[in-house]
Protein backbone atom coordinates (compact mmCIF):
# COMPACT_ATOMS: atom_id res chain seq x y z
CA UNK A 1 0.00 0.00 0.00
CA UNK A 2 2.96 2.37 0.35
CA UNK A 3 4.33 1.61 -2.70
CA UNK A 4 1.31 2.44 -4.02
CA UNK A 5 0.76 5.18 -2.21
CA UNK A 6 4.36 6.64 -3.45
CA UNK A 7 2.85 5.97 -6.63
CA UNK A 8 -0.26 7.35 -6.48
CA UNK A 9 1.30 10.71 -5.27
CA UNK A 10 4.17 10.81 -7.93
CA UNK A 11 1.37 10.88 -10.44
CA UNK A 12 -0.60 13.12 -8.78
CA UNK A 13 3.22 15.50 -8.65
CA UNK A 14 3.65 15.06 -12.22
CA UNK A 15 -0.03 16.37 -13.33
CA UNK A 16 0.62 19.01 -11.21
CA UNK A 17 3.81 20.47 -12.69
CA UNK A 18 2.29 19.58 -15.88
CA UNK A 19 -0.80 21.88 -15.21
CA UNK A 20 1.52 24.68 -14.12
CA UNK A 21 3.96 23.88 -17.08
CA UNK A 22 1.05 24.27 -19.32
CA UNK A 23 -0.50 27.01 -17.37
CA UNK A 24 3.13 29.12 -17.64
CA UNK A 25 3.37 28.00 -21.14
CA UNK A 26 0.01 29.37 -22.64
CA UNK A 27 0.75 32.81 -20.22
CA UNK A 28 4.06 32.94 -21.78
CA UNK A 29 2.27 32.57 -25.32
CA UNK A 30 -0.61 34.74 -24.44
CA UNK A 31 2.20 37.62 -23.70
CA UNK A 32 3.82 36.80 -26.58
CA UNK A 33 1.01 36.78 -29.14
CA UNK A 34 0.12 40.44 -27.78
CA UNK A 35 3.65 41.64 -28.11
CA UNK A 36 3.70 39.97 -31.72
CA UNK A 37 0.25 41.69 -32.65
CA UNK A 38 1.17 45.09 -31.00
CA UNK A 39 4.55 44.76 -33.15
CA UNK A 40 2.81 43.96 -36.60
CA UNK A 41 0.54 47.01 -35.88
CA UNK A 42 3.37 49.74 -35.37
CA UNK A 43 4.86 47.85 -38.57
CA UNK A 44 1.77 48.03 -40.56
CA UNK A 45 1.06 52.13 -39.07
CA UNK A 46 4.95 52.62 -39.64
CA UNK A 47 4.22 51.23 -43.58
CA UNK A 48 0.72 52.89 -44.38
CA UNK A 49 2.20 56.35 -42.95
CA UNK A 50 4.97 55.67 -45.42
CA UNK A 51 2.66 55.19 -48.01
CA UNK A 52 0.98 58.23 -47.14
CA UNK A 53 3.92 60.44 -47.25
CA UNK A 54 5.37 58.83 -50.34
CA UNK A 55 1.43 59.62 -52.43
CA UNK A 56 1.59 62.83 -50.94
CA UNK A 57 5.37 63.44 -52.05
CA UNK A 58 3.49 62.33 -55.73
CA UNK A 59 0.94 64.76 -55.42
CA UNK A 60 3.47 67.49 -54.77
CA UNK A 61 5.78 66.66 -57.09
CA UNK A 62 3.36 66.27 -59.85
CA UNK A 63 2.09 69.72 -59.13
CA UNK A 64 4.75 71.72 -57.91
CA UNK A 65 5.50 73.19 -61.26
CA UNK A 66 1.86 74.52 -61.98
CA UNK A 67 1.76 75.96 -58.12
CA UNK A 68 5.39 77.68 -58.45
CA UNK A 69 4.73 78.91 -61.70
CA UNK A 70 1.17 80.56 -60.37
CA UNK A 71 2.53 82.13 -56.99
CA UNK A 72 5.24 83.47 -59.08
CA UNK A 73 2.71 85.15 -61.31
CA UNK A 74 0.57 86.43 -58.45
CA UNK A 75 3.96 87.90 -56.48
CA UNK A 76 5.10 89.37 -59.81
CA UNK A 77 1.46 91.03 -60.79
CA UNK A 78 1.44 92.65 -56.82
CA UNK A 79 4.97 94.01 -56.73
CA UNK A 80 3.75 95.79 -60.37
CA UNK A 81 0.97 97.33 -58.98
CA UNK A 82 2.54 98.12 -55.70
CA UNK A 83 5.92 99.19 -56.86
CA UNK A 84 6.19 99.50 -60.49
CA UNK A 85 2.35 101.30 -60.88
CA UNK A 86 1.29 99.03 -62.86
CA UNK A 87 -2.69 100.24 -62.89
CA UNK A 88 -1.73 103.69 -63.52
CA UNK A 89 0.05 102.66 -66.72
CA UNK A 90 -2.45 100.00 -68.36
CA UNK A 91 -5.74 100.96 -66.41
CA UNK A 92 -5.79 104.51 -65.83
CA UNK A 93 -3.89 105.37 -69.11
CA UNK A 94 -4.23 102.62 -70.99
CA UNK A 95 -6.66 101.52 -74.28
CA UNK A 96 -9.14 99.91 -73.78
CA UNK A 97 -7.76 96.42 -74.43
CA UNK A 98 -5.14 97.27 -72.05
CA UNK A 99 -7.67 98.13 -69.33
CA UNK A 100 -9.65 95.13 -69.34
CA UNK A 101 -6.60 92.89 -69.60
CA UNK A 102 -5.16 94.94 -66.43
CA UNK A 103 -8.59 94.02 -64.70
CA UNK A 104 -9.07 90.58 -65.96
CA UNK A 105 -5.82 88.92 -65.91
CA UNK A 106 -5.23 90.33 -62.73
CA UNK A 107 -8.04 88.74 -61.14
CA UNK A 108 -8.11 85.54 -63.01
CA UNK A 109 -3.88 84.89 -61.52
CA UNK A 110 -5.25 85.33 -57.81
CA UNK A 111 -8.30 82.71 -59.46
CA UNK A 112 -5.38 80.90 -60.82
CA UNK A 113 -3.07 80.28 -57.63
CA UNK A 114 -6.39 79.12 -56.11
CA UNK A 115 -7.28 76.65 -58.57
CA UNK A 116 -3.72 75.13 -58.64
CA UNK A 117 -3.90 75.23 -54.40
CA UNK A 118 -7.24 73.68 -54.30
CA UNK A 119 -6.89 71.12 -56.57
CA UNK A 120 -3.45 69.89 -54.59
CA UNK A 121 -5.18 70.04 -51.22
CA UNK A 122 -8.09 67.44 -53.22
CA UNK A 123 -5.92 65.16 -54.05
CA UNK A 124 -4.11 65.09 -50.40
CA UNK A 125 -7.14 65.77 -48.17
CA UNK A 126 -7.70 61.86 -47.56
CA UNK A 127 -4.38 60.77 -46.44
CA UNK A 128 -3.23 60.08 -43.14
CA UNK A 129 0.33 62.48 -43.09
CA UNK A 130 1.10 62.51 -39.38
CA UNK A 131 4.18 64.41 -38.73
CA UNK A 132 5.32 64.84 -42.14
CA UNK A 133 7.89 67.87 -41.64
CA UNK A 134 7.37 68.45 -45.69
CA UNK A 135 3.63 68.74 -46.41
CA UNK A 136 2.99 70.16 -43.01
CA UNK A 137 5.25 72.72 -43.96
CA UNK A 138 3.34 72.90 -47.27
CA UNK A 139 0.05 73.19 -45.25
CA UNK A 140 1.58 76.23 -42.82
CA UNK A 141 1.95 77.83 -46.23
CA UNK A 142 -1.55 77.42 -47.74
CA UNK A 143 -3.16 78.25 -44.20
CA UNK A 144 -0.82 81.35 -43.74
CA UNK A 145 -1.91 83.00 -47.43
CA UNK A 146 -5.63 81.74 -47.05
CA UNK A 147 -5.71 83.69 -43.78
CA UNK A 148 -4.17 86.63 -44.86
CA UNK A 149 -6.83 86.64 -47.77
CA UNK A 150 -9.79 86.48 -45.51
CA UNK A 151 -8.73 88.63 -42.90
CA UNK A 152 -10.31 91.91 -42.13
CA UNK A 153 -7.18 93.47 -40.20
CA UNK A 154 -6.69 95.25 -43.63
CA UNK A 155 -9.68 96.27 -43.61
CA UNK A 156 -12.20 94.93 -46.74
CA UNK A 157 -10.39 95.63 -49.86
CA UNK A 158 -9.30 92.67 -51.88
CA UNK A 159 -11.02 89.91 -49.39
CA UNK A 160 -11.94 86.78 -50.09
CA UNK A 161 -13.37 84.92 -47.17
CA UNK A 162 -11.85 81.21 -46.92
CA UNK A 163 -15.32 79.63 -48.39
CA UNK A 164 -14.80 82.25 -51.26
CA UNK A 165 -11.38 81.35 -51.78
CA UNK A 166 -12.22 77.59 -51.53
CA UNK A 167 -15.53 78.07 -54.37
CA UNK A 168 -12.97 79.67 -56.41
CA UNK A 169 -10.53 77.31 -56.40
CA UNK A 170 -13.06 74.26 -57.26
CA UNK A 171 -14.59 76.28 -60.29
CA UNK A 172 -11.03 77.00 -61.83
CA UNK A 173 -10.13 72.95 -61.09
CA UNK A 174 -10.79 71.31 -64.74
CA UNK A 175 -11.21 67.38 -64.82
CA UNK A 176 -11.02 64.97 -67.52
CA UNK A 177 -11.33 61.80 -66.57
CA UNK A 178 -8.37 61.41 -64.41
CA UNK A 179 -6.42 64.24 -65.67
CA UNK A 180 -7.04 67.24 -63.35
CA UNK A 181 -5.76 70.85 -64.41
CA UNK A 182 -6.20 74.58 -63.60
CA UNK A 183 -8.18 76.48 -66.42
CA UNK A 184 -6.15 78.38 -68.67
CA UNK A 185 -6.20 82.40 -69.33
CA UNK A 186 -7.71 81.84 -72.55
CA UNK A 187 -10.59 79.27 -71.55
CA UNK A 188 -11.02 81.58 -68.39
CA UNK A 189 -11.46 85.02 -70.87
CA UNK A 190 -13.70 83.05 -73.23
CA UNK A 191 -16.11 81.29 -71.21
CA UNK A 192 -16.98 84.16 -68.43
CA UNK A 193 -18.72 81.45 -66.20
CA UNK A 194 -21.19 83.11 -64.12
CA UNK A 195 -20.66 81.35 -61.15
CA UNK A 196 -16.74 82.56 -61.28
CA UNK A 197 -17.81 85.98 -61.85
CA UNK A 198 -19.89 85.77 -59.10
CA UNK A 199 -17.21 85.71 -56.74
CA UNK A 200 -14.46 87.54 -58.82
CA UNK A 201 -16.83 90.84 -59.46
CA UNK A 202 -15.98 92.05 -56.14
CA UNK A 203 -12.59 91.88 -56.89
CA UNK A 204 -12.80 93.44 -60.24
CA UNK A 205 -14.37 96.63 -58.68
CA UNK A 206 -11.61 96.36 -55.99
CA UNK A 207 -8.66 96.32 -58.90
CA UNK A 208 -10.52 99.50 -60.45
CA UNK A 209 -10.39 101.25 -57.17
CA UNK A 210 -6.73 100.35 -56.27
CA UNK A 211 -5.58 102.41 -59.89
CA UNK A 212 -7.27 105.61 -58.09
CA UNK A 213 -6.20 104.88 -54.43
CA UNK A 214 -3.63 101.92 -53.71
CA UNK A 215 -3.04 102.85 -49.87
CA UNK A 216 -6.10 100.89 -48.56
CA UNK A 217 -5.22 97.94 -50.30
CA UNK A 218 -1.35 98.00 -49.92
CA UNK A 219 -0.99 96.50 -46.28
CA UNK A 220 -2.47 93.57 -47.60
CA UNK A 221 -0.85 92.90 -51.08
CA UNK A 222 2.62 93.63 -49.49
CA UNK A 223 1.50 90.84 -47.04
CA UNK A 224 0.68 88.33 -49.30
CA UNK A 225 3.23 88.93 -51.88
CA UNK A 226 5.94 87.70 -48.66
CA UNK A 227 3.80 84.62 -48.30
CA UNK A 228 3.87 84.19 -51.69
CA UNK A 229 7.84 84.69 -51.82
CA UNK A 230 8.45 82.16 -49.15
CA UNK A 231 5.84 79.42 -50.63
CA UNK A 232 8.59 79.54 -53.71
CA UNK A 233 11.56 79.70 -51.54
CA UNK A 234 9.69 76.12 -49.80
CA UNK A 235 9.04 74.90 -53.63
CA UNK A 236 12.09 75.87 -55.36
CA UNK A 237 14.76 76.49 -52.80
CA UNK A 238 17.64 75.81 -55.24
CA UNK A 239 16.23 78.27 -57.59
CA UNK A 240 15.56 76.43 -60.36
CA UNK A 241 12.86 77.69 -61.97
CA UNK A 242 13.06 81.45 -60.76
CA UNK A 243 16.67 83.05 -59.47
CA UNK A 244 16.49 84.89 -56.50
CA UNK A 245 16.58 88.72 -57.85
CA UNK A 246 13.01 87.63 -58.83
CA UNK A 247 11.97 87.10 -55.58
CA UNK A 248 12.27 90.48 -54.09
CA UNK A 249 9.90 91.40 -51.46
CA UNK A 250 7.80 94.83 -51.19
CA UNK A 251 9.29 96.91 -48.11
CA UNK A 252 6.83 97.22 -45.54
CA UNK A 253 5.76 100.56 -44.79
CA UNK A 254 6.11 101.97 -41.54
CA UNK A 255 3.23 100.22 -39.12
CA UNK A 256 2.60 97.95 -41.62
CA UNK A 257 0.90 94.66 -40.24
CA UNK A 258 2.71 91.19 -40.15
Amino acid sequence: MVTAGVALLGTITVAILNYLSARKQDHFKSKTDAKLANLNFELQSKRDQRLAEAEAEKVLSKFRDPLLHAAYDLQSRIYNIVELVFLLRYFTKGSKRERTYAVENTVFLVAQFLGWTELIRQEIQFLDLGNDEETSRFRQLQDRLYTQFQTDDYGRGFCLFAGEQRALGELMVLRLGTDARCMGFAAFSADRNPSLDYWLDPLRADVKQMAKDLEPFRPRLVTIQHSLIDLMEFLDPKYIYFPEESRTKIDRADGELM
